[in-house]
Protein backbone atom coordinates (compact mmCIF):
# COMPACT_ATOMS: atom_id res chain seq x y z
CA UNK A 1 0.00 0.00 0.00
CA UNK A 2 1.55 3.07 -0.84
CA UNK A 3 0.94 6.45 0.87
CA UNK A 4 0.57 9.31 -1.20
CA UNK A 5 0.23 12.95 0.36
CA UNK A 6 -3.19 13.44 0.68
CA UNK A 7 -3.28 10.40 2.71
CA UNK A 8 -0.82 11.57 4.51
CA UNK A 9 -2.08 14.82 5.39
CA UNK A 10 -5.46 13.01 6.10
CA UNK A 11 -3.88 10.91 8.84
CA UNK A 12 -2.09 14.16 9.82
CA UNK A 13 -5.36 16.16 10.44
CA UNK A 14 -7.53 13.08 11.71
CA UNK A 15 -4.48 12.63 14.68
CA UNK A 16 -4.86 16.62 15.30
CA UNK A 17 -8.37 16.88 15.46
CA UNK A 18 -8.05 13.63 17.65
CA UNK A 19 -5.87 15.87 20.29
CA UNK A 20 -8.20 18.64 20.01
CA UNK A 21 -11.02 16.74 20.65
CA UNK A 22 -9.39 14.56 23.99
CA UNK A 23 -8.09 18.14 25.02
CA UNK A 24 -11.29 19.38 25.12
CA UNK A 25 -13.44 16.19 26.89
CA UNK A 26 -10.37 16.94 29.36
CA UNK A 27 -8.14 14.29 28.58
CA UNK A 28 -4.76 16.32 28.44
CA UNK A 29 -1.92 14.86 26.44
CA UNK A 30 0.49 17.61 26.91
CA UNK A 31 0.88 18.28 23.50
CA UNK A 32 -1.85 20.41 22.71
CA UNK A 33 0.46 23.02 23.72
CA UNK A 34 3.22 22.39 21.46
CA UNK A 35 0.89 22.48 18.35
CA UNK A 36 0.49 26.09 18.10
CA UNK A 37 4.42 26.89 18.36
CA UNK A 38 5.16 23.82 15.73
CA UNK A 39 2.50 25.25 13.46
CA UNK A 40 4.22 28.65 13.55
CA UNK A 41 7.59 27.60 12.69
CA UNK A 42 5.86 25.77 10.27
CA UNK A 43 3.99 28.28 8.45
CA UNK A 44 7.33 30.42 9.19
CA UNK A 45 9.70 27.58 7.23
CA UNK A 46 7.11 28.14 4.40
CA UNK A 47 6.53 32.01 4.50
CA UNK A 48 10.68 31.68 4.18
CA UNK A 49 11.09 29.84 1.47
CA UNK A 50 8.35 31.57 -0.43
CA UNK A 51 10.83 34.17 0.46
CA UNK A 52 8.21 36.72 2.29
CA UNK A 53 10.19 38.54 5.61
CA UNK A 54 7.30 37.98 8.12
CA UNK A 55 8.22 34.24 7.57
CA UNK A 56 11.43 35.29 10.10
CA UNK A 57 9.40 36.52 12.41
CA UNK A 58 6.46 33.77 12.65
CA UNK A 59 9.47 31.40 12.68
CA UNK A 60 11.34 33.14 15.13
CA UNK A 61 8.45 33.75 17.52
CA UNK A 62 7.42 29.75 17.40
CA UNK A 63 11.21 28.66 18.16
CA UNK A 64 11.14 31.16 20.93
CA UNK A 65 7.83 29.51 22.15
CA UNK A 66 9.03 26.09 21.37
CA UNK A 67 12.61 26.83 23.52
CA UNK A 68 10.53 27.72 26.62
CA UNK A 69 8.36 25.12 26.41
CA UNK A 70 10.88 22.93 26.22
CA UNK A 71 12.91 23.93 28.66
CA UNK A 72 13.50 21.47 30.99
CA UNK A 73 13.54 18.82 28.56
CA UNK A 74 16.66 20.81 27.16
CA UNK A 75 17.82 21.49 30.94
CA UNK A 76 17.96 17.74 30.89
CA UNK A 77 19.70 17.16 27.90
CA UNK A 78 22.43 19.81 28.45
CA UNK A 79 23.08 17.67 31.53
CA UNK A 80 23.47 14.27 30.41
CA UNK A 81 25.75 15.98 27.61
CA UNK A 82 28.33 17.11 30.52
CA UNK A 83 28.30 14.40 32.11
CA UNK A 84 28.88 12.47 29.04
CA UNK A 85 31.92 14.85 28.52
CA UNK A 86 33.00 14.47 31.78
CA UNK A 87 33.17 10.87 31.84
CA UNK A 88 35.09 11.40 28.34
CA UNK A 89 37.74 13.39 29.84
CA UNK A 90 38.23 10.52 32.67
CA UNK A 91 38.57 8.39 30.31
CA UNK A 92 40.82 10.23 28.31
CA UNK A 93 43.61 10.94 31.34
CA UNK A 94 43.13 7.26 32.31
CA UNK A 95 44.19 6.10 28.76
CA UNK A 96 46.88 8.66 28.70
CA UNK A 97 47.91 7.36 32.22
CA UNK A 98 48.81 3.93 30.61
CA UNK A 99 50.79 4.87 28.11
CA UNK A 100 53.27 6.88 30.29
CA UNK A 101 53.62 4.08 32.21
Amino acid sequence: MSMNRSKSWAFILIAVGFLICMHQVGMHFHVMGLLVPVAMVGLGYVGISNGKKIGWVIFGIGALILITKLSGLLAIVFAVGLMYYGYRMLKKQKDSAEFRL
